[in-house]
Formats: structure tokens, C-alpha cells, sequence
């Protein structure tokens, strides 16, 4: 029996039988302004509020006043997570920062956390300057980290363009690197395009251990209260 971590985006647990695998890593991947941010608040909000499963959000680049008053939009009030220690913003340079594992450890223990989003691991492979074994070593042992500290990790990507539907096929990478697709446990893709009509955007799971997962693209919209499947 595999134990499972329920996204609460209205529609998708259904497609991903039930919900991510608990204590598994995975990645987010789209172009620039396929939902990826949205998707992530989603995911640490709504598991807070509805399983009681504290949060952290770390960002490489993201200015965290603008990303809460982005949520709020949504009705998504973080500051008040924030006050009462249900959720934890940590905001670093990785290029600056040589201890990210050690302040992730002790934030991660200090307020309980159950779910984390890393906000992009495009940025923290350019620690490493395009040395592709180094980057895979360091993806290896973040994930391993990470998976020792009994949380249930969603990663986002960011790429050039719309996200191939099929990493198969040779249509290009998912990641700046190329590389975390194949280490992380889920892939998940955001389209901008190429649906049509109501479901124009889409999302789509290119792989998820231990899961059967539908595996076509699924339309989806973004509204006043977020991401949601349609159908």
C-alpha cells in the first residue's frame, strides 16, 4: 500500500491515483506563465488548511512580499500561516549560500514541515557551470536529503518555450539541465498551449513511480480560487 500526499488541485488527484507518493521528489516543469508558482502556493496552502501539514517555501530568486500578495489574489493568506509557524519562507542565494542544507534541516524541524517547494532548481544547478557530472551528483544528493527529512518535495523548473509533451520523443529537456527530470520520482509539465477552446491549458504527468497515472494531456484553468482540472 503506497502512501500518498493529496495535491488538493481541484480534479488532479484523481488522475494521479489519489495523490503524490509520501516522501517522494517532484518536479514541476513549464515555460514562464504556465501556473508553476500557482500550482506550488496551491499545494502548500490547501495542505495546510485541509491535512494540517506544515510548509516551507524556498526561493533562489523570488521577492516574497510580491509572492504573497500574488496568493492573495487567490485568498490565499500567508502572512497569517506565517505568524502562526504553519509556514516558513527561506529566500537565498545558492552562489551565496554554502549551509542551504543545514538551514533547510533546522526549518524543516523547528516548525514540523511536511511539504516543501524549492523555487527553481534551474537556478541552483548554475552553482555548478554546465559541469553535467557535478550537477547530477549534487541533484542526487539534494534529493537524498530531502528525502531523509520526511517531507514530501515539489521542485519547479523553468524552460524556454512549451514544455514537450512526450520526453521520449527527443523534444527537449525539462529542466535547464536536462538532468533532474530523471532523478525526480514525478514529472509533471504546465502548457500554455495546444488543447484549444475552454481547456487551452493543460497539464500533463510525464511519469510517477509507483503510480498508475493517466497519462494523455489534461485540460485545466486557472481561476479566482486557483488551478483546477476541468472534466
Amino acid at each position: 500500500m503506497v502512501e500518498r500526499i493529496k495535491t488538493y488541485i481541484p480534479g488532479f488527484d484523481q488522475h494521479i491515483d489519489g495523490g503524490l507518493v509520501r516522501n517522494s521528489v517532484n518536479l514541476l516543469s513549464g515555460g514562464p506563465g504556465t501556473g508553476k508558482t500557482i500550482f506550488s502556493l496551491q499545494f502548500l496552502y490547501e495542505g495546510i488548511l485541509k491535512n494540517n501539514e506544515n510548509g516551507l517555501f524556498v526561493s533562489f530568486e523570488e521577492e516574497f512580499d510580491n509572492l504573497i500578495g500574488d496568493a492573495k489574489v487567490f485568498n490565499w493568506d500567508f502572512e497569517k500561516l506565517e505568524k502562526e509557524g504553519k509556514c516558513v519562507f527561506l529566500s537565498c542565494k545558492p552562489l551565496e549560500e554554502p549551509n542551504l542544507q543545514t538551514k533547510m534541516q533546522e526549518l524543516i524541524q523547528k516548525y514540523k514541515v511536511k511539504r516543501v517547494v524549492i523555487d527553481s532548481i534551474s537556478i541552483f544547478s548554475m552553482m555548478f557551470k554546465d559541469d553535467a557530472y557535478r550537477i547530477r551528483k549534487e541533484f542526487y544528493k539534494l534529493a537524498r536529503f530531502l528525502k531523509e527529512q520526511d517531507c514530501t518535495i515539489l521542485l519547479t523548473a523553468e524552460i524556454s518555450g512549451e514544455a514537450p509533451l512526450d520526453i521520449t520523443s527527443g523534444g527537449g529537456s525539462l529542466s535547464r539541465d536536462g538532468i533532474i527530470e530523471f532523478i525526480a520520482d514525478t514529472v509533471i509539465t504546465l502548457h500554455n498551449s495546444g488543447i484549444g477552446g475552454e481547456g487551452d491549458r493543460a497539464i500533463r504527468v510525464l511519469k510517477m513511480r509507483r503510480t498508475a497515472h493517466t497519462k494523455g494531456p489534461i485540460p485545466m484553468t486557472i481561476n479566482e480560487k486557483g488551478m483546477e482540472i476541468l472534466g
